[in-house]
Protein backbone atom coordinates (compact mmCIF):
# COMPACT_ATOMS: atom_id res chain seq x y z
CA UNK A 1 0.00 0.00 0.00
CA UNK A 2 2.77 2.07 0.89
CA UNK A 3 4.13 1.70 -2.72
CA UNK A 4 0.76 2.16 -3.81
CA UNK A 5 0.00 6.01 -2.08
CA UNK A 6 3.47 7.24 -3.69
CA UNK A 7 1.71 6.08 -7.33
CA UNK A 8 -1.43 8.04 -6.08
CA UNK A 9 -1.15 11.05 -8.04
CA UNK A 10 -0.44 9.02 -11.56
CA UNK A 11 -2.98 6.46 -10.51
CA UNK A 12 -5.67 9.34 -9.61
CA UNK A 13 -4.95 10.94 -12.82
CA UNK A 14 -5.68 7.35 -14.62
CA UNK A 15 -8.88 7.12 -12.99
CA UNK A 16 -8.32 4.00 -11.09
CA UNK A 17 -7.63 5.41 -7.58
CA UNK A 18 -9.40 8.24 -5.59
CA UNK A 19 -9.06 9.63 -1.99
CA UNK A 20 -10.79 11.53 0.78
CA UNK A 21 -8.77 12.63 3.07
CA UNK A 22 -9.81 14.34 6.02
CA UNK A 23 -14.00 14.10 5.54
CA UNK A 24 -14.48 10.21 4.86
CA UNK A 25 -16.69 9.79 8.36
CA UNK A 26 -18.35 12.89 7.37
CA UNK A 27 -19.18 10.81 3.23
CA UNK A 28 -19.65 7.77 5.24
CA UNK A 29 -22.62 9.68 7.24
CA UNK A 30 -23.61 11.36 4.42
CA UNK A 31 -24.51 7.96 2.50
CA UNK A 32 -25.84 5.49 5.46
CA UNK A 33 -27.32 8.92 7.55
CA UNK A 34 -25.16 7.47 10.59
CA UNK A 35 -23.56 10.50 12.47
CA UNK A 36 -21.05 7.19 14.18
CA UNK A 37 -19.90 6.94 10.82
CA UNK A 38 -19.77 2.90 10.49
CA UNK A 39 -23.17 1.51 10.66
CA UNK A 40 -23.85 -0.01 7.52
CA UNK A 41 -20.55 -1.22 5.84
CA UNK A 42 -21.67 -4.28 4.59
CA UNK A 43 -24.96 -2.44 3.00
CA UNK A 44 -24.56 -1.12 -0.11
CA UNK A 45 -24.90 3.21 1.16
CA UNK A 46 -22.07 1.57 3.58
CA UNK A 47 -19.75 0.25 0.27
CA UNK A 48 -17.90 2.93 -0.56
CA UNK A 49 -15.94 4.09 2.31
CA UNK A 50 -15.52 1.88 4.88
CA UNK A 51 -17.49 -1.03 3.69
CA UNK A 52 -15.42 -4.55 2.36
CA UNK A 53 -13.56 -7.48 4.29
CA UNK A 54 -10.79 -6.09 6.69
CA UNK A 55 -7.12 -7.41 5.19
CA UNK A 56 -4.99 -8.45 8.24
CA UNK A 57 -1.48 -7.60 8.25
CA UNK A 58 1.15 -6.53 11.08
CA UNK A 59 2.25 -3.17 10.11
CA UNK A 60 1.00 0.26 7.64
CA UNK A 61 -2.74 1.08 7.90
CA UNK A 62 -5.74 -0.42 8.08
CA UNK A 63 -7.13 -1.76 4.40
CA UNK A 64 -10.02 -3.63 3.56
CA UNK A 65 -10.97 -5.30 -0.33
CA UNK A 66 -13.97 -5.00 -1.82
CA UNK A 67 -14.61 -8.03 -4.36
CA UNK A 68 -16.29 -7.30 -7.73
CA UNK A 69 -19.50 -8.04 -6.89
CA UNK A 70 -19.45 -5.58 -3.57
CA UNK A 71 -17.90 -2.89 -6.14
CA UNK A 72 -20.75 -3.51 -8.56
CA UNK A 73 -23.03 -2.47 -5.29
CA UNK A 74 -21.35 0.00 -4.32
CA UNK A 75 -21.42 1.43 -8.41
CA UNK A 76 -24.99 0.44 -8.52
CA UNK A 77 -25.79 1.95 -5.09
CA UNK A 78 -23.90 5.42 -6.01
CA UNK A 79 -25.50 5.71 -9.26
CA UNK A 80 -28.84 5.78 -8.31
CA UNK A 81 -28.19 8.05 -5.19
CA UNK A 82 -29.55 11.37 -5.03
CA UNK A 83 -26.91 14.17 -3.78
CA UNK A 84 -29.24 16.78 -2.85
CA UNK A 85 -31.66 14.25 -0.91
CA UNK A 86 -28.69 12.81 0.89
CA UNK A 87 -27.41 16.70 1.73
CA UNK A 88 -30.76 17.32 2.93
CA UNK A 89 -30.94 14.61 5.31
CA UNK A 90 -27.46 14.53 6.68
CA UNK A 91 -25.79 18.09 5.39
CA UNK A 92 -26.64 20.34 8.44
CA UNK A 93 -24.37 17.77 10.77
CA UNK A 94 -21.93 16.77 8.59
CA UNK A 95 -21.64 20.23 7.78
CA UNK A 96 -21.40 21.77 11.44
CA UNK A 97 -17.71 21.43 11.88
CA UNK A 98 -17.29 23.47 8.82
CA UNK A 99 -19.40 26.96 9.59
CA UNK A 100 -19.55 27.24 5.82
CA UNK A 101 -23.03 25.40 4.37
CA UNK A 102 -22.01 26.66 1.08
CA UNK A 103 -18.29 25.46 0.65
CA UNK A 104 -18.99 22.39 2.76
CA UNK A 105 -21.77 21.22 0.14
CA UNK A 106 -19.20 21.99 -2.55
CA UNK A 107 -16.39 19.89 -1.11
CA UNK A 108 -18.94 17.02 -0.40
CA UNK A 109 -20.79 17.30 -3.80
CA UNK A 110 -16.85 17.05 -5.03
CA UNK A 111 -15.92 14.30 -2.94
CA UNK A 112 -19.68 12.36 -4.27
CA UNK A 113 -19.14 12.90 -8.13
CA UNK A 114 -15.12 11.56 -7.55
CA UNK A 115 -16.69 8.37 -5.67
CA UNK A 116 -19.32 7.69 -8.52
CA UNK A 117 -16.92 8.22 -11.38
CA UNK A 118 -14.39 5.81 -9.38
CA UNK A 119 -16.70 2.96 -9.06
CA UNK A 120 -18.37 3.69 -12.05
CA UNK A 121 -14.48 2.30 -13.69
CA UNK A 122 -13.85 0.00 -11.24
CA UNK A 123 -17.48 -1.81 -11.67
CA UNK A 124 -17.28 -1.12 -15.35
CA UNK A 125 -13.46 -2.98 -15.52
CA UNK A 126 -14.97 -5.74 -13.33
CA UNK A 127 -12.28 -4.73 -10.74
CA UNK A 128 -11.95 -5.14 -7.07
CA UNK A 129 -11.34 -1.67 -4.88
CA UNK A 130 -8.43 -1.80 -1.69
CA UNK A 131 -8.95 0.79 0.36
CA UNK A 132 -6.35 1.69 3.15
CA UNK A 133 -7.19 4.13 5.90
CA UNK A 134 -4.35 6.21 6.85
CA UNK A 135 -4.32 8.18 10.13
Amino acid sequence: MLTAWSNHQEEYAAGIADSIEKDFEGVNHLYTGDPDGHEGAGSPSGLPVFGGDLVPHEDGPPFVILQPVQVKEAAAFLNAADFDSLWDASGAAISAPWGDLTLAREIYLSHHEGLVAFYQTASQAGNAVIKAFWY
